[in-house]
């Protein structure tokens, strides 16, 4: 193909842009429901305020508060002396591997996760809100409070099968995040109001927010998120167009060139053809002639049935059967007939 390069270069240029689309819609999305959400202070008529409304629910709400565990505080599996109430602990692989171009370049894999959860509330002096499902927050603010990384200890084979195989192994890292008791976080889900608990959980309007920052500073996040998507939508839609007009481009080059050779090979088949009305004899029997046009005279021989019975011109025209005995034609030559 012509355009190889080019249509893939489209294709994967193509696929940038609508990813980028996609994010776009979802930034700009987050920001609107973000901004119409309203915000509520955790204190005795919060639950009234829920109460009235449809359900018992506001779709989307935003509060917020202390961290404070309803039970025993989970400790620190790495380091004791930390509690809270969500944990993350993550081992991941460091490793370096040979490219195509020869240069290493490092990598790290996830080899293990585990979380643990106890229930918690966002809590303001005597009132307090219980936290549903946390681990599915869509922006998760917790503290690391346990970074470790050990290298590994490479023999001399380690290193020479490295080298061949083209990885080499690091070290490991061990993480350990922790959303400490007392924390002061923002919340933004739904809000419901179950018998007499208070509860914020993941909504269909929205995703779950668990953060430090402000509802202010997360629609500002969201807007230039969407401001940069927009600066790559731009230059991604470009780079389209431009690889569009190479295409046309050359599409209209090729075809352009296409038309000046049929134009060249009709006007010599015209003059082959009158040169050839010029030499041929202008006296011959019907015996003589072509039995497809009747005017020229028979020229050529269609082999294996060996009929003479075409002019050169039928004879570029009939490729499949004798037009005499119609068998199959499997070559075709030329006839000098005395």
């Amino acid at each position: 193909m012509e355009f190889l390069h080019e249509s893939i270069a489209l294709g994967v240029d193509l696929i940038i842009i609508g990813i980028c689309a996609r994010e776009y819609v979802h930034y700009k999305r987050t920001a609107q429901v973000l901004k119409a959400a309203p915000q509520y202070n955790i204190d005795g008529d919060l639950k009234s305020v829920v109460e009235r409304q449809r359900d018992k629910k506001i779709p989307y709400a935003v509060i917020r508060g202390t961290v404070t565990p309803l039970g025993v505080p989970l400790k620190s599996s790495l380091v004791p002396s930390v509690s809270g109430v969500l944990q993350i602990v993550k081992l991941h692989e460091h490793r370096i591997t040979r490219g195509f171009a020869g240069f290493w370049t490092e990598h790290h894999k996830l080899i293990h996760e585990s979380a643990n959860e106890m229930p918690f509330e966002l809590r303001n002096q005597q009132h307090g809100v219980e936290i549903v499902d946390a681990l599915s927050a869509a922006v998760l603010d917790v503290d690391m409070v346990y970074d470790n990384y050990e290298p590994s200890s490479l023999s001399l084979f380690d290193h020479l099968f490295g080298f061949f195989s083209g990885v080499r192994q690091r070290g490991l890292q061990t993480t350990e995040e922790v959303l400490r008791e007392g924390s002061f976080l923002t919340a933004i889900g739904e809000l419901e109001l179950d018998g007499n608990t208070l509860r914020m959980q993941p909504s269909k309007e929205g995703p779950l927010f668990l953060t430090t920052a402000t509802k202010s500073t997360l629609i500002k996040r969201f807007e230039d998120a969407k401001a940069a998507t927009i600066l790559k939508l731009l230059f991604c839609s470009t780079i389209s167009a431009i690889l569009v007009a190479v295409i046309a481009k050359k599409y209209y080059r090729k075809r352009k060139q296409e038309r000046e050779e049929a134009k060249i090979r009709n006007r010599l088949e015209t003059e082959r053809r009158e040169r050839r009305a010029r030499s041929r004899p202008h006296t011959l029997s019907q015996d003589q002639l072509c039995v497809v046009c009747s005017t020229n005279p028979k020229e050529v021989i269609l082999l294996p049935c060996g009929h003479v019975c075409l002019c050169e011109d039928c004879a570029q025209k009939i490729s499949i059967s004798c037009p005499v005995c119609r068998g199959n034609i499997a070559s075709k030559a030329a006839a000098f007939i005395a």
